[in-house]
């Protein structure tokens, strides 16, 4: 075949980029798949015991025809209702199975990394459901007042459950509820395959579900059926007899396979093609299968796929282990294999773990034989001991596979399987599936990677964490494609936690610990406002952020400029005073000479102010300390970066030139050392209430310090070369401000706070020359500044400092108007705190992140090709919900006219610790919260909380923002109308559906009813 009918060929092809199910004993995927390599048969056998606590009668329990077992979904009555927008009392009515998908069909989509941006696709949703009449009949028997008839009859009914999900999840594509009996959820990966070559949808959800809500702890065996007589399913073994139900939800996501490698998806499988028909009459009866339509089925997708059936190396049968479907299955794949022997070629059923799914069945053989591919891996059929001898093996190429082994390709083609599902009824689908290509991820990996985690309630991040040590041991990724996944590909939802690590070994060793974890009890979501804090001189120190410079490339290129310009400027090679070059030969004091400490302090902080932006951490405002007001003009625009370096160097080498100095921290205030100073020491800094810092010539400051020390005053000399912002420095004032003449300088574009006024300086202030000389030489009002950005401070402001050291977070906190909630972070590490710079920098990003910031976190892999890899998916924050139930016991009760209770075998019960002991938190609005202001509104609110399941709404809450449609809206309308006696219009409430506006409404009818009354009651007076 030529090379354009191969690409031909490949426009056909279909990629399954995302896997979520849940089966017996099997939570999630990987577990799904350790469980069949190990060979697992996930089938619980029940004593008699445990069947009496069930309530099975003990005749029943005697029966030798009882079988009693069960593969049964874990949890299944489990639902978090609240994060797709439910109340509880839709939950509790709504079919389990439909419970179920909506969160697979979550996980799906969040296992193939869209999860983030729904919107932006066109998602198609094709699943198959169990019939559950059980189900409908026990919804319509049990009504609540706060659900209408209607919505409770769609709730319970499966056949809504594709559109509910995508009404649910905003998907736009085609939503199809499909039902072929066994082969529905094969049926549904067909359609959607279909619906994406169509082009009517750019990415598809196929999947299926079985769950029962009966508990009747086994089943009847009878001769001649579809049942196992022991409970074993040994499909093609001659002991089989039949199989046994079981239950599962699960889900693929499908996508044309050129967008798929073109977008960078990771692929389990390719869909080669799938075909579908039906056995019309050629069988002996309805419910039997039929030899040639099952191989015509087959044939039809070998054409379709254009493989020969020899370059198939393994088929994942229906396999019910049935005395008839068995033989019938193979002679089929024989007549489509055109009966050779001359290979062979593995067969297997995931029936022999787990039993038949139903609906679900088809889809789960998809996953497994998609799973045996991607790890090139053949797992176990189970109870395979000796053929059936009706089947004729010696007639094709097939065997039963019994052993865990490497899968290894024929004659250099790639690795191939077909996947059967055939129903009862007659219609046959099979898929040809074929390995993926390998993604090469690659690039520089740095030291340290996040891997992010969130969840939408406290819970569901503490059962994220508990799961992911879990996850981890099971999967094969490494840490950077797994960080890259989790930061970039996933959902950010409010409650956030990260962990910075090395390897996935080291993520493992850190969620061990207890204090591994930073999560935040008050987390703020989202930060509305940043304040960028930029320190001066005493925080740098040698070889200060320079791991950072070697693996963060926006402020290494930052800093190369920046390096470049000061040598142009002065000669001097800046990269080794700082410890940027190789060896180990520098001074490592230099840096302590202000000559150098100013620029390379601008420099650093500059670059890494630039680095935050570019992750997304803009500033709203800004405040330096005294050389760090430099770099927040330079920040806001006040002047250019060359600029700003070209003053820094200049006032540097000005007051380089001048005699030394010295300045003395002193833990008192201005007023109470002010007394004790010289005329040649002045205050040079005011930092909090009770310190400042004072500076001047040494030889008395020296002598200060003494007499301080013998007053029990503590005080500290600076690590300084000169009295900075004392008179000292009044000899380069006017050479200083003839350099800023020839500046050309701008208003700023970002307010900062004045260290000249403590409040925001004005753009008369920052365009004026004379402004920097009095800078250079008066107070820096540090603490007045800080004061100001305080009084100004939001609930969501986080206060960064962005340069070496915690000296401003520790002024900060030492604030009178500090508020103990409040949040800092610093981004460079200090001199003496012994961690790798860019673990550090990553950690601040983390913590920004846990508070709400939202972090471009695309930006740290921009260099490394990264690839999306399989996340453990959102753990949801479960309420258990009724799942067993026995509707038809209370119709007995009605006509025998005794009294009608629900019965429920597992009535609603909260989890302990669950933030849905009460009701869940409002969700976060395009409006702020607002409390009712009257009686009328705080009663509209405790309607609308009983209607939409939220604890707490306000007063501008519009209705259908929180998750309302238009028939909660009438139920809502005519409680409104009971409560108040009065009527509010629907096509009215659809433009003003908030509290304030339904108030104001019920306001005016209650006071024009008011004036009706009392002049009636006037006109019965008159007469």
């Amino acid at each position: 075949m030529n090379t354009e009918i191969k690409q031909a060929a490949r426009k056909k092809d279909i990629a399954i980029i995302g896997l979520a199910g849940r089966f017996p004993q099997s939570e999630h995927i990987q577990a799904f798949w350790k469980n069949l390599t190990e060979g697992k048969e996930l089938v619980r056998f029940f004593t008699p015991e445990e069947l009496l606590q069930k309530g099975i009668d003990k005749s029943v329990i005697d029966d030798k025809s009882f079988i009693p077992c069960s593969a049964s979904l874990d949890n299944a009555e489990s639902f978090d209702y609240s994060f797709f927008g439910y109340t509880l009392e839709e939950a509790s009515l709504m079919d389990p199975q439909i419970r179920v998908m909506h969160e697979q069909v979550w996980a799906a989509l969040d296992d193939a990394g869209y999860t983030k941006h729904i919107d932006r696709e066109t998602i198609g949703l094709f699943l198959a459901a169990s019939d559950n009449l059980n189900w409908r009949a026990y919804a319509m028997m049990n009504p609540s007042e706060k659900v209408t008839p209607f919505i409770a009859a769609r709730m319970a009914n499966r056949d809504f459950i594709s559109t509910m999900i995508a009404y649910k999840l905003g998907l736009k594509g085609p939503a199809y509820h499909i039902d072929t009996a066994c082969s529905g959820a094969l049926s549904a990966v067909h359609l959607a395959c279909r619906s994406l070559l169509l082009k009517e949808c750019s990415l598809s959800v196929a999947g299926g579900v079985s769950i029962y809500t009966q508990d009747t702890g086994g089943y009847f065996y009878k001769e001649g059926m579809i049942a196992s007589k022991d409970g074993h399913c040994r499909a093609f073994d001659e002991q089989a007899s039949g199989t046994i139900w079981g239950e599962g939800a699960a889900a693929v996501v499908l996508k044309r396979y050129d967008d798929a490698v073109r977008d960078g998806d990771h692929i389990y499988a390719v869909i080669r093609s799938s075909a579908t028909n039906n056995d019309g009459k050629r069988k002996v009866g309805y419910t039997a299968p039929s030899v040639e339509g099952q191989a015509e089925c087959i044939r039809l997708a070998h054409r379709i796929a254009d493989v020969t059936p020899a370059s198939i190396g393994y088929v994942e049968a229906h396999g019910t282990g049935t005395r008839l479907g068995d033989p019938i299955e193979i002679e089929a794949l024989n007549k489509a294999f055109n009966f050779d022997t001359t290979y062979s070629c593995a067969i297997g059923s995931v029936k022999t773990n787990m039993g038949h799914l139903d609906a679900a069945a088809g889809v789960t053989g998809l996953i497994k034989a998609s799973l045996s591919l991607k790890h090139r891996t053949l797992v176990p059929s189970l109870h395979f001991t000796k053929p059936n001898p009706e089947i004729s093996f010696q007639a094709g190429p097939f065997y039963v596979n019994t052993q865990f082994k490497k899968w290894e390709p024929l004659n250099g083609t790639p690795l191939r399987a077909g996947v059967s599902s055939f129903g009862i009824g007659g219609t046959n689908v099979h898929v040809v599936l074929e390995e993926a290509p390998v993604l090469v991820s690659g690039g520089d990996t740095k030291p340290f990677y996040p891997l992010l985690y969130s969840g939408k309630t406290k819970t569901s991040l503490k059962n994220y964490k508990q799961k992911l040590r879990e996850f981890l041991p099971l999967q094969q990724e490494g840490l950077p494609d797994l960080s890259y996944t989790s930061a970039v590909k996933r959902m950010h939802h409010k409650y956030r936690d990260a962990v910075i690590a090395t390897d996935v070994e080291d993520i493992l060793s850190k969620l061990s610990r207890d204090d591994s974890s930073r999560q935040s009890d008050k987390t703020l979501y989202p930060a509305k406002d940043v304040v960028f804090m930029f320190p001066g001189q005493g925080s740098q120190y040698f070889g200060m952020a320079q791991e950072l410079y070697r693996h963060q490339p926006v402020f290494s290129s930052w800093m190369d400029k920046g390096l470049q310009t000061l040598q142009e400027l002065s000669g001097i090679s800046f990269r080794e005073i700082i410890g940027y070059a190789p060896g180990d030969n520098a001074d490592q004091q230099q840096i302590n000479n202000t000559l150098y400490t100013q620029p390379l302090l601008f420099l650093v902080e500059y670059a890494m102010a630039q680095t935050l932006i570019h992750m997304g951490v803009k500033p709203a405002s800004m405040i330096g300390h005294s050389l760090g007001e430099y770099v927040a003009a330079c920040l806001s625009g006040v002047f250019s970066f060359e600029d700003g370096l070209k003053i820094i160097w200049e006032r540097a080498r000005l007051m380089n030139s001048l005699p030394g100095g010295s300045m003395l921290a002193v833990n008192a205030g201005r007023e109470e050392v002010s007394p004790l100073l010289t005329n040649n020491i002045s205050v040079a800094v005011i930092n909090t209430k009770d310190t400042c810092v004072v500076a001047g010539n040494t030889e008395e400051i020296d002598a200060l310090a003494m007499q301080l020390t013998a007053q029990g005053i503590v005080c500290t000399r600076l690590r300084t070369s000169h009295a900075f912002h004392s008179r000292m420095m009044d000899g380069i004032l006017p050479a200083f401000e003839q350099l800023l003449s020839g500046i050309s300088l701008s208003a700023p574009q970002i307010p900062f706070i004045s260290n000249r006024s403590g409040k925001a300086i004005t753009a008369e202030e920052a365009v004026s020359p004379a402004y920097w000389v009095t800078h250079l030489r008066e107070a820096v009002l540090f603490s007045a500044g800080l004061q100001s950005l305080l009084h100004e401070a939001k609930d969501s402001t986080i206060f960064v400092e962005v340069g070496p050291g915690k000296t401003l977070t520790g002024f900060l906190k030492q604030q009178e108007n500090y508020d103990a909630g409040c949040r800092v972070f610093s981004t460079v590490r200090p001199a003496r705190e012994h961690a790798h710079d860019y673990g550090y920098f990553l950690n601040t990003l983390a913590d920004l992140w846990k508070n709400g910031l939202s972090v471009d976190w695309e930006q740290l892999y921009v260099s490394e090709n990264r690839k999306k890899v399989p996340v453990l998916t959102y753990a949801f924050d479960r309420t258990a919900l009724p799942l067993k139930v026995k509707p038809f016991e209370q119709l007995k009760q009605l006509k025998n006219g005794t009294p009608s209770l629900p019965v429920v075998q597992n009535p609603i019960q909260q989890p302990a610790g669950s933030e849905y002991d009460e009701q869940p938190e409002r969700p976060e609005l395009s409006v702020s919260y607002q409390p009712p202001e009257n009686e009328v509104q705080r009663k509209l609110c405790e309607i609308w909380q009983s209607f939409l399941g939220f604890g707490q709404i306000g007063i501008y809450d519009n209705f259908f923002e929180l998750g309302g449609d238009s028939l909660r809206a009438m139920s809502l309308l005519s409680r409104i109308q009971k409560e108040f006696n009065v009527v509010v219009n629907l096509q009215d409430f659809y433009t003003n559906a908030n509290i304030k506006d339904i108030s104001t409404e019920i306001d005016i009818a209650l006071k024009l009813s008011s004036i009706k009354k009392e002049s009636a009651n006037r006109n019965k007076i008159k007469i």
